[in-house]
């Protein structure tokens, strides 16, 4: 593996090039901690966020790993933590809502107190987006009480543009909040020292310490991530090449499943 001096893997390799070399690494571990984005990780990408839903295969397969011996599962999303929670509906794992700034699980409750302070502010921007963005083809503002996404998937071409354009009008005019761009999607954050990866740190370091973290996800918010838990297995999901943190790929959300049934079975 080549890698930059930023951290970025040059040619990350296929997943099942390197399987053996992954079971061997797994099995010499004492624990290991499965931390999953959602959408286009865990389902396939849609047109509407809410139509993504896990397949019952694979809802069973999260259930089968968070119960095996020496095994935690976590779920890692840009959605509001409850919406995550209802859309997995399983007790014993742990979720991280959006982008890392609430978790829950098994003996662990946690809310960023400086993201719990700029709540009203992302209430009125998602108030005046909705306004300014009426009538444009394809646009959703969902406001997600932490954070705010802006998903253009379906808008035309032609539009994007004028969308992009009216969210950093908007955003000017307040402090203390970034925007990043997704896949479709624009995502209004507080502006911290916060993350993916340091929610991901977070939950290992108080859940299972020793463990060897394995974490797969497909949007550029992984890639902090990646860059965090780069001692464990890290896995982007894409189906082109792309510069990555990330060690190894696999190309879709069935070869995420297949490689969580080859996880059950060890």
């Amino acid at each position: 593996m080549l890698t930059s001096g930023d951290g970025i893997t040059l040619a990350p390799k296929h997943l099942w090039k390197e399987w053996h070399k992954i079971i061997r690494t797994i099995k010499s571990s004492t624990s290991v901690f499965i931390l999953l984005d959602y959408d286009g990780t865990l389902t396939p990408i849609v047109d509407r966020p809410e139509n993504a839903y896990i397949s019952s295969e694979t809802r069973n397969l999260l259930k089968t790993l968070a119960k095996k011996r020496g095994y935690k599962v976590g779920i890692i999303s840009g959605r509001i933590l409850e919406d995550i929670k209802k859309r997995v509906g399983l007790e014993d794992l742990y979720y991280a809502g959006n982008h890392g700034l609430e978790l829950s699980g098994p003996g662990i409750e946690f809310v960023h107190p400086e993201a719990k302070e700029l709540v009203g502010n992302i209430s009125k921007i998602s108030g005046e987006l909705k306004i300014k963005l009426e009538g444009v083809e394809g646009v959703i503002v969902e406001d997600k009480i932490l954070t705010l996404s802006i998903h253009y998937r379906t808008t035309p071409a032609e539009k994007i543009e004028l969308v992009k354009q009216k969210v950093l009008e908007v955003l000017s005019r307040w402090q203390h909040l970034n925007l990043t761009y997704g896949k479709k999607v624009l995502e209004v954050k507080p502006r911290l020292d916060w993350n993916k990866g340091k929610a991901a740190q977070l939950l290992i370091e108080k859940v299972a310490p020793e463990s060897l973290p394995i974490y797969a996800g497909d949007d550029s918010t992984d890639e902090d991530a990646f860059l965090q838990l780069s001692r464990g297995v890290t896995i982007l999901v894409t189906n082109t090449p792309i510069q990555t943190s990330a060690r190894y790929y696999l190309r879709d959300a069935d070869e995420v499943k297949e490689f969580l049934k080859q996880l059950a079975i060890l």
